[in-house]
This record gives C-alpha cells, structure tokens and sequence, in this order.
C-alpha cells in the first residue's frame, strides 16, 4: 500500500538534495553541527527574544523573607542573600537561620534550585537551569 503513495525522485535530484542539506541553527547553545555559518544577527535576535534573568541581593532577617525569595526563583532569577546578621555566633540566630534555610529549600524544591553558602555572611539561590 505505501508503494503506491511514494512519489518518484529523479536519482540526480535526490543526490543533489542530499549533498547541499542544510541543518538549521538553534542559537547560542546549539550543537555544532551543518555547513551554513551562522548569521551574527539573527543570533542577537534569538538572544534578545530570552527573557531577562536578574540578580537581586535580600538581607535576610526573619521567615517573613522567605516568601519574596521563593518568588524571584518561581519568576526565574538568583538571588544573593546577606546573611551576616543572622550568622553572627548567637545560638538563637544560628538557630533561626538553620529554620530559614530549610523553609528556602522546601519551599524551592518542586522548582530544582540550587543553594550554595558564597562566604560566610553570603548565601546564593539560584533557579533550575543555572548550576552551581
């Protein structure tokens, strides 16, 4: 039955078509692959049309911060948390710090982020696609 839907090439056509295939180009971060150089401003196109990541800086003081901090990673940005006021040698600090941390890493889990301790007055939050 496929037989006799097939449609008939020319065997120098189809060997023309094979030998000039070009693959189309994905962008930045596609394989390197095809024989067409890439056109400088259609790549700037593709970049441009990514939405903005941002890098926003929170002092972390209370639980109260953990909400905006699940925020920008649910929006797709990183986050650097200052730390130092809670990670000052107290106990009762150390304490609500581990409490807040934890709370982060719950409340972050269905989206893959990553939290990394910079230093020790800094903390860095980022979103599924950015690895640390």
């Amino acid at each position: 039955m496929r037989s006799l839907f097939k449609r008939k090439q020319n065997d120098e056509l189809s060997k023309e078509i094979s030998t000039r295939r070009v693959y189309p180009s994905l962008g930045v971060f596609s394989p390197v692959s095809g024989t067409s150089e890439p056109d400088p401003h259609q790549e700037l196109r593709k970049l441009s049309e990514l939405e903005s990541i941002f890098v926003r800086s929170k002092k972390l003081e209370s639980l109260a911060d953990v909400p905006y901090v699940v925020d920008e990673i649910k929006d797709g940005n990183i986050v650097l948390l200052d730390i130092s006021s809670l990670n000052d040698g107290n106990e009762q600090t150390h304490l609500e710090l581990r409490r807040i941390i934890e709370r982060i890493k719950s409340a972050t889990k269905g989206y893959q982020s990553d939290i990394a301790l910079v230093n020790d007055g800094c903390m860095i939050v980022t979103p599924a696609f950015v690895k640390l």
